[in-house]
């Protein structure tokens, strides 16, 4: 008499159900993320009035007594990168890097006279903005 035979066909038909079921439970529950779309990406966002306005306020506070109406039209780049906004706006003749703190408000991060530096700024927000090569790890606006 095979009496474990019996069993034996079906503990292994028991694992395989078991083993599909896990795979499907895993494949559903893991997040879908298409080629380059994982939670590191840079975003393009449209830098609106209100965040102009909040850009100008932080430059003020960094430049005390400063006469700026805001920032200069058409010279702002805004986007998001893991949770904190960046922004890169002209004041004047030179461009300021601002970042968000973790109360949600912008401070000036870096002054600069042309480059953004991907230690400053994530290399994902300057390629979503189409900045152009300055050098090695620095980046200009387009002309």
């Amino acid at each position: 008499m095979r009496l474990g035979n019996g069993k034996g066909e079906a503990m292994k038909r028991y694992v395989k159900a078991l083993c599909l079921s896990g795979i499907l439970a895993g494949a559903a529950a893991a997040p879908v993320f298409a080629c380059g779309d994982g939670p590191w990406m840079g975003e393009n966002l449209v830098a609106t009035p209100g965040v102009k306005a909040a850009l100008r306020s932080a430059y003020v506070r960094a430049h005390p007594g400063a006469a700026v109406a805001g920032p200069i039209p058409g010279r702002t780049y805004y986007g998001s990168y893991s949770g904190t906004r960046y922004a890169v706006a002209t004041f004047g003749s030179y461009r300021t890097i601002f970042q968000t703190n973790g109360r949600n408000r912008w401070r000036v991060i870096r002054e600069t006279h042309g480059g953004i530096c991907m230690d400053v700024v994530p290399s994902e927000l300057i390629k979503v903005w189409s900045l152009k090569p300055w050098d090695s790890r620095c980046y200009v606006e387009p002309r």
